[in-house]
């Protein structure tokens, strides 16, 4: 499966956005239950949620309760053995968490939010099961009782250490939520960012936000010219077995070759 550049949030109990986002070019859709949806519209939106899962064939994955409250262990049953995409689980502090969620038997996207959750990464990330660890960059400010700002310097070794630990591991690395919708400018340098620490997408609260992330986690024009000819250069004859080329004017290794052959498969 592709991995996605766009991963938008819609509330569960929103059944017009429900609708709409299966029209949308977002790569991926989470149906939340968790921060969207207040108290008293749980049990409703758990209901909806099982209701749009097959219209949205493999592109849905669902945002659960978490095991602490009271809604989450509905939420695990409700979902288990159904298609969705992936169960996306909020707070992981540890491993416990994970493996809580395992019962549903399917792939997790662990949202790191908390300072247990960047504590505890490499254990949680070696659990059976989860795919995707996910920048919860809100609830994660506010426990650090940070104000990030603009740069997110404050923020900055937790991002690194979740595009690590992803990539180490095999994972998806997802960034977290730009709250200000309606900052294009604000947004579309914060993506460039995001892909600038390794991430490979990012999560979204709003349409608007989907062709700006997807141009900005896919492949430029330069980077497919500059890999195309990093690919051509080591299928020439005699190259197959060769350390280091030459490539328009600058020495490439075989440690291009693979980041060349990565940038040809997600354009």
């Amino acid at each position: 499966m592709p991995e996605p550049r766009s991963v938008l949030f819609v509330p569960a109990t929103n059944a017009r956005a429900l609708d709409k986002a299966r029209t949308l070019a977002c790569d991926a859709v989470v149906i939340d239950l968790e921060d969207a949806v207040g108290p008293a519209d749980k049990d409703a939106a758990r209901s909806s949620a099982l209701q749009a899962l097959p219209k949205f064939e493999d592109r849905a994955a669902v945002r659960i309760n978490g095991p602490d409250t009271a809604w989450g262990d509905a939420d695990l049953e409700a979902l288990t053995g159904r298609g969705a995409r992936a169960l996306v689980l909020p707070k992981v502090g540890s491993p416990d968490d994970v493996r809580w969620a395992g019962r549903a038997g399917l792939p997790i996207w662990a949202m790191i939010e908390s300072l247990a959750g960047v504590v505890n990464l490499a254990a949680i990330a070696a659990q059976p099961g989860v795919a995707a660890l996910i920048l919860g960059q809100n609830d994660l400010a506010t426990e650090m009782n940070a104000s990030p700002g603009p740069d997110r310097t404050p923020l900055h070794l937790a991002m690194s250490l979740i595009v690590t630990t992803a990539r180490h591991h095999g994972h998806l690395a997802l960034d977290g939520v730009f709250n200000a919708f309606r900052d294009a400018e604000g947004f579309e340098a914060e993506c460039r960012q995001g892909r600038a620490f390794g991430f490979h997408g990012k999560t979204l609260i709003h349409p608007s936000q989907i062709d700006p992330a997807n141009a900005a986690f896919s492949p430029s024009r330069d980077e497919i010219e500059w890999a195309t000819a990093v690919v051509g250069a080591y299928a020439a004859p005699g190259a197959q077995d060769a350390g280091v080329l030459s490539v328009g004017g600058v020495m490439v290794e075989r440690l291009h070759l693979e980041r060349a052959q990565r940038i040809l498969a997600r354009a």
